[in-house]
């Protein structure tokens, strides 16, 4: 059987985009929502899973996202999603949006060299350029997708003794065999019953598995919303957008893997385009890099990371409890760099590694073989005088000493100890014949009748800033560890 990743792949290749997948979405810039501003979403896969904290911004990209179509000149019953739909302005919230608010749309079209663009902005209070977005059916597959009938009180629990069936709808036994891998157990039918109270009409989702039938009052959470989710994906359309909300919801680890699987077959099968908002490191794991996204937002505003690893996630998401990589260095020193390095050039990976300082250099490298064979991902960052041997996962400082000794006899290190504290580096280390690099911060320090930790990590924070690029690529191999 061939790999349905590889064949959605090539289905999506920019030069086949639209034979397959007709006027989807390339990309999505946003500005001026709900604190996003001048964001691009590139979707650069029929399914893309959008990651974060809670409250980073997922639901809003999706929200726009399901708000780039027209309603298909042939639809019925069919209702159409607007920004204000999903951005109401009240007194409770009186700026979820700026006034210069935008969304703009690029499409793909039959030359993949000239894509469609449309821009939905606010004028005067009111949306405008909606007329010029091509057609297409769209669907948003929230929480509410699947609220339990008992919960609402359909007519189905309280008119449920004087009930009338009306047309049934069995769904299709391939249908019926996805959802059954999908959930873990096999069913024998499954379908939805017409019923009918009172002039009032509704369909209920009816199993039969092991000799014994149940509707979906009886079935579980998980169940049910699996139930719904995949009628909704082989009924639609070909070629709809499908917005999800966490479809992990209610699944075991197991049925999500499961489900992500059946979200590459259907999107093969029917050419949909899929944006999905999920915490799972099971689904982002099942899906190619190109799928995964990661949201972060702080107090400068909401940044977008793509191909990020599920590792990566997984730790940002546990805030460090789960760390998705061990990274060895010698000694103390070399800990506080790398780590103001990262927090420097990547803050965001602080909280999804692990970093020890182990002891001499053989030391390091036999952690790492250790921490590898064991199944965790692990690197060292040696000192600059012992080198790179980037394929054992060995990397090392900028430079050609040991970190402290590139560090203060950096000149603008050096004159911040003599500007600030009086000490003439030189000197002190000449007059004190320091030729172990361990012990010149300690030496500085006494000098300056400072802490070590103090002068260290000034020291530290001078060296990184006066040398910012020359660590590009150690944050690249650190980033690239992850995969």
């Amino acid at each position: 059987m061939a790999d349905p990743t590889k064949k959605l792949h090539s289905k999506y290749a920019p030069k086949n985009r639209y034979s397959n997948f007709g006027h989807c979405l390339r990309q999505v810039h946003i500005d001026g929502f709900r604190g996003i501003s001048a964001m691009d979403l590139t979707l650069d896969h029929p399914i893309t899973a959008i990651s974060g904290l809670n409250g980073a911004g997922k639901s809003t990209l999706g929200q726009l996202a399901i708000c780039a179509y027209r309603k298909p000149s042939t639809a019925i019953d069919y209702r159409r999603q607007y920004i204000k739909d999903f951005f109401p302005i009240s007194v409770a919230d009186p700026k979820p949006i700026t006034d210069k608010a935008k969304a703009i749309y690029t499409y793909e079209t039959d030359d993949y060299k000239k894509p469609q663009e449309v821009t939905i902005s606010r004028v005067n209070s009111a949306w405008s350029g909606y007329k010029r977005q091509p057609e297409r059916h769209c669907y948003y597959i929230g929480f509410t997708v699947y609220i339990p009938k008992v919960e609402r009180r359909d007519l189905s629990v309280y008119g449920g003794a004087s009930l009338a069936f009306t047309e049934k709808r069995d769904l299709d036994p391939e249908v019926i065999k996805r959802m059954a891998r999908i959930i873990g157990h096999k069913y024998d039918t499954v379908g939805f019953q017409g019923v009918s109270h009172k002039n009032r009409e509704s369909e209920i989702g009816i199993a039969s598995r092991l000799g014994y039938s149940y509707s979906e009052n009886n079935m579980g959470f998980g169940e049910g919303r699996i139930l719904y989710t995949v009628d909704a994906l082989e009924t639609s359309p070909e070629q709809s957008l499908f917005i999800l909300e966490e479809p992990e919801t209610s699944l075991h680890e197991s049925a999500q893997y499961e489900f992500t699987k059946y979200l590459l077959d259907v999107c093969n099968r029917r050419h949909h385009q899929v944006i999905l908002s999920t915490h799972s490191s099971v689904i982002l794991n099942a899906l190619p890099s190109e799928s995964r996204k990661l949201l972060l937002r702080d107090a400068t505003g909401v940044d977008l990371r793509n191909q990020i690893s599920s590792n990566q996630v997984r730790s940002i998401l546990s805030s460090g409890h789960v760390r998705a990589l061990d990274i060895c260095v010698e000694d103390v020193f070399a800990k506080v760099l790398l780590s103001e390095v990262i927090r420097k050039k990547r803050n965001d990976l602080l909280k999804a590694v692990a970093i020890h300082d182990i002891g001499c250099k053989d030391a390091v490298r036999e952690a790492v073989r250790v921490l590898n064979k064991t199944g965790k991902k692990a690197i060292a960052v040696r000192d600059a005088d012992v080198g790179s041997h980037a394929i054992d996962g060995l990397f090392s400082f900028p430079g050609s000493r040991p970190p402290e000794v590139e560090v203060f006899n950096n000149p603008m290190v050096r004159a911040l100890m003599k500007n600030k504290y009086g000490v003439d580096v030189d000197w002190v280390l000449q007059r004190d014949d320091v030729k172990d690099h361990h012990k010149i911060a300690s030496c500085i320090a006494e000098e300056a009748e400072a802490e070590e930790e103090v002068i260290r990590t000034l020291a530290i924070e001078t060296y990184i800033q006066s040398i910012d690029t020359e660590f590009d690529a150690l944050i690249t191999a650190i980033e690239q560890a992850f995969a």
